[in-house]
């Protein structure tokens, strides 16, 4: 699958007083589509912190991890985003090990962000991902956008769905209804 660099646009607050943070991933050169990705108070403080390259005075996990790979001889080459479901995005991590053997590894998205920041290698995200999950209809200024529906994650769904009923918009709201059910029947056929 052909795979597409992506940057770090921007980060902003969602839902307050909620502590949600939408981070927008742009590709780089291309058609410059955006990505965004709600992540909680924790994750975004450790993407602005790698951002500024901020040292803390003991290593954070992420720190812990890259020493930990360093003295295994361990060199992370890439992180590819191979999927979203339910609002959920999911990143592999190429690792090449000391014999030169290169493993794949499951990690958050968000995790995998703040180690391509301080170990300066890529994030990818795959062609047909980015092309389904982009952002639409976004404002001249920035400020508001569509996502997919897919890049939500049930909770907000139906906060979503209680806004439509308050704004009357019963169309929509029938519609994150039957997403809603769609999301809790799969998940109770996994059970």
């Amino acid at each position: 699958m052909k795979e597409v660099e992506l940057k770090i646009l921007d980060m902003s607050s969602v839902l307050k007083p909620s502590d949600s943070f939408a981070l927008v991933l742009e590709e780089v050169g291309g058609e410059e589509r955006k990505l965004a990705l709600i992540i909680g108070a924790v994750e975004a403080q450790g993407i602005k912190m790698a951002e500024r390259h901020y040292m803390p005075p003991r290593p954070f996990t992420h720190d812990l991890l890259l020493n930990v790979m360093a003295v295994g001889r361990l060199q992370c080459l890439k992180g590819v985003i191979y999927q979203v479901k339910n609002g959920i995005y999911s990143t592999y991590l190429y690792i090449r090990r000391a014999d030169g053997e290169v493993d794949v590894v499951d990690a958050r998205t968000s995790d995998a962000i703040v180690l391509s920041l301080r170990a300066g290698f890529p994030l990818y995200v795959y062609e047909d991902i980015l092309e389904k999950e982009h952002l639409r209809n976004i404002s001249s200024d920035g400020s508001s956008y569509t996502m997919s529906i897919n890049s939500v994650d049930i909770d907000m769904l139906k906060r979503a769905m209680d806004e439509a009923v308050q704004c009357e918009d019963y169309e929509r709201a029938s519609q994150l209804r039957d997403e809603i059910r769609k999301r809790e029947n799969e998940e109770n056929n996994k059970n």
